[in-house]
């Protein structure tokens, strides 16, 4: 059932943990298409300079328990990518705006997974997708939260959620999904996206509460316990492998002996050991360096509004 790795070679030290495939690999046409619905990134309004955006932290207090971190069983890691960028953009939304007429609900990004798929020319089930077409899919589709009639969450025994692999490997099917929800999706479409092209541009969507996507086939690390180093101590990630592999970015700091920093959450459970917790960092996430955050954004890295484009946000970080 499952398709050759969209033509690249998956790598076996860790099976099934990648998946994500660049837009370069797609005909022209549907590059073409993608990048037409990008808006340029910039903040309209006064933006306020902070020195720091811990944008996870709103998750737990806006869905009542931690929320991090998830599992990916297959190659679906552009699917948990986005659905950390969605709980994240819905918190910030929830607890820092006020909006507490809203309730927390769970992405169920599998629908995207498959029409990500679909989008990009991926027929049938199989692993990886694109993860324009996944922004793409955001943007068009829109993500239908949780309902009880889908495939619910697993807690694991490490404190991680899945949906598992079963889960997954059916829902990659976007030209047949187990169930149609286009029409629920449609009520929940990402208003605008765009392509950021370093980390300052980074930096400024996290500061006013704009998650984002980060994908690369350079930054990866061989030793997936990061050893915590530094005053204060964090666990910082240093690049020594690649990886075909898409995360999010849910925050910044500024760190006295490493500068600026960016905090990636990933979907690998509790891969990366135990944080020192000097930030309150979600389980399974790590930091990199302000460098490494350029080098990735030469390939893609995504912001992503609930606004036509970014109006300027003043947030009270201090949670």
């Amino acid at each position: 059932m499952d398709e050759p790795f969209g033509g690249f070679k998956k790598p076996v030290e860790i099976a099934n943990k990648f998946g994500w495939l660049p837009i370069e690999s797609q005909p022209q046409e549907l590059q073409d298409k993608f990048n037409a619905t990008l808006v340029p990134f910039m903040i309209s309004g006064e933006d306020v300079e902070v020195k720091e955006a811990l944008l996870y932290k709103v998750v737990n207090k806006a869905c009542g328990y931690d929320f991090f971190p998830w599992n990916q069983k297959t190659g679906s890691c552009v699917a948990q990518g986005a659905l950390a960028m969605l709980a994240t953009l819905q918190a910030v939304e929830i607890v820092t705006l006020g909006q507490t007429y809203e309730e927390f609900r769970i992405p169920f990004i599998l629908y995207n997974y498959g029409q990500s798929r679909s989008r990009g020319g991926l027929r049938g089930s199989g692993e990886g997708s694109f993860g324009s077409s996944m922004a793409e899919s955001l943007n068009e589709d829109g993500c239908p939260p949780l309902d009880t009639s889908y495939p619910q969450p697993i807690k694991e025994s490490d404190g991680s959620f899945t949906f598992g692999a079963a889960a997954e490997m059916a829902w990659s099917n976007g030209d047949k999904p187990p169930m149609n929800l286009k029409e629920k999706a449609n009520n929940f479409k990402i208003k605008s996206t765009s392509k950021l092209v370093n980390a300052s541009q980074v930096k400024q969507a996290l500061a006013n509460g704009y998650p984002v996507t980060i994908a690369s086939s350079w930054f990866g690390f061989s030793d997936l316990k990061v050893k915590p180093s530094g005053t204060p101590s964090i666990q910082l990630a240093s690049r020594n492998q690649s990886w075909g592999h898409q995360q999010s970015c849910l925050g910044f700091t500024t760190h006295p002996e490493f500068g600026l920093i960016f905090l990636i959450q990933n979907s690998w459970g509790n891969s990366h050991g135990t944080s020192p917790g000097n930030f309150g960092e979600p389980k399974g996430s790590y930091w990199i360096k302000e460098s490494d955050m350029d080098r990735i954004c030469k390939e893609e890295v995504f912001s992503f509004s609930n606004f036509e484009g970014y109006p300027a946000r003043i947030i009270d970080w201090n949670l």
